[in-house]
């Protein structure tokens, strides 16, 4: 039986975009014996290529390490030798070597309906707060975008960067606030070993060591955090909810300009409590909030944590949701017709959150009927792709 793929098929494999990033003479010979063997896949197969080719690859720290893909590829040697190769549907490993491609490329209309009387709408509003910022008592500093703050029980922290690293006093019992703004992310290693994963538009606030019976931060944005497993419960506090937990991997997002807020659980448990209510999760499961109310759905976890490991992974998502996260990722404001209707417009795949905005964009405008023109005020203007 033949394999029938078209050149998507390609993009979606591992081991074709790892080879078309890094071709080797053995990666390069186990697709020569795939496609003489498989000759009714040529077409498809270097219309892949050169779709691939048009897409800026940067080469960053999202690609695995060449112990892992020799791995992958002897496994895919063995299976070949013992029948046809049959392309494999993505693992949460192989999403680190898809970031960079469109998957699922397509759109869907929604029925039609006005967005409003006025002939513009705008998403996002710039900051200008252009620097991450760790404030603790009088003092403020400065730190570059993905810094990494590290909390040491001696009540001091380490910041490190790309380019650099310090060392600074933090106040005894007194809290500490990060401002990560628009368009920057940042990290922090709490004294108890949490992880936290910060991301656009946040604000961060924890002591420089945990004392007593709880191990208590507050967020106002978005975060995943993995928490350390101790006796003390660790309590998240936001705007809308409470949330308990006493060592687990989830994400929060309690941006002060949506309504809704939302609790992701990856794995472990939570206690979420509002004014209206209260539940536990389970993994795989959103809370969402809306003035005290608490829902409950099942969801797709990536879809909620895939930003910070740098892709946005889309399941329908409408283009106003898209364009607000790529606006707040960046630090930039959309501005297209109402006519557009793009809140009923929805697509689908992975988009590669490079430093790049211009590469994002284009990947984009490839998802979608849009085309944008960017300017230097920090407004991107969309409209519909003309027909040739």
């Amino acid at each position: 039986m033949k394999l029938n793929l078209d050149y998507k098929d390609f993009l979606c494999d591992d081991l074709f975009v790892y080879w078309r990033i890094h071709p080797t003479a053995e990666l390069t010979s186990f697709w020569e014996k795939f496609i003489s063997q498989n000759e009714h896949l040529r077409e498809p197969f270097q219309h892949a290529i050169a779709v691939f080719a048009e897409i800026q690859q940067p080469h960053g720290s999202y690609l695995p390490d060449e112990v892992t893909v020799s791995r992958e590829l002897q496994d895919r040697i063995n299976r070949f030798r013992k029948k046809k190769l049959r392309m494999v549907s993505m693992s949460s490993a192989a999403a680190i070597l898809l970031v960079a491609l469109i998957t699922a490329l397509y759109t869907v209309t929604r029925r039609e309906n006005t967005f409003s009387d006025k002939q513009m709408a705008s998403i996002g509003a710039v900051m200008i707060q252009d620097k991450v910022q760790l404030i603790t008592g009088n003092q403020v500093v400065d730190m570059e975008n993905n810094a990494t703050v590290f909390l040491t029980e001696k009540e001091n922290a380490l910041i490190r960067d790309s380019l650099s690293r310090k060392e600074i006093d933090l106040k005894k019992n007194q809290s500490n606030k990060l401002i990560v703004p628009f368009g920057k992310r940042s990290s922090v290693i709490l004294a108890d070993g949490s992880a936290v994963h910060v991301n656009s538009g946040t604000e961060l606030d924890f002591p420089s060591v945990f004392t007593g019976q709880t191990r208590e931060i507050s967020v106002k944005g978005e975060i995943f955090i993995d928490v350390a497993k101790q006796r003390q419960p660790f309590i998240i506090h936001t705007p809308q909810s409470q949330i308990t937990v006493y060592g687990t991997s989830f994400n929060v997002s309690s941006y002060t300009d949506e309504k809704n807020e939302s609790v992701v659980l990856v794995d472990g448990s939570v206690h979420i409590k509002s004014d209206q209510g209260a539940l536990m999760l389970k993994p795989g499961e959103m809370a969402e909030v809306n003035n005290g109310n608490i829902q409950r759905k099942q969801v797709d976890v990536m879809e909620y944590i895939s930003w910070k490991s740098g892709y946005m992974q889309l399941n329908k998502n409408s283009l106003t949701e898209v364009l607000k996260k790529i606006g707040r990722y960046y630090n930039v404001e959309f501005n297209y017709a109402a006519t557009l209707n793009l809140q009923n417009q929805t697509c689908s795949g992975k988009l590669f959150l490079s430093e790049n905005l211009d590469d994002v964009l284009q990947s984009f405008s490839r998802m979608t009927f849009l085309q944008y023109n960017k300017i230097s005020d920090g407004t991107v203007y969309i409209q519909k792709t003309e027909q040739p």
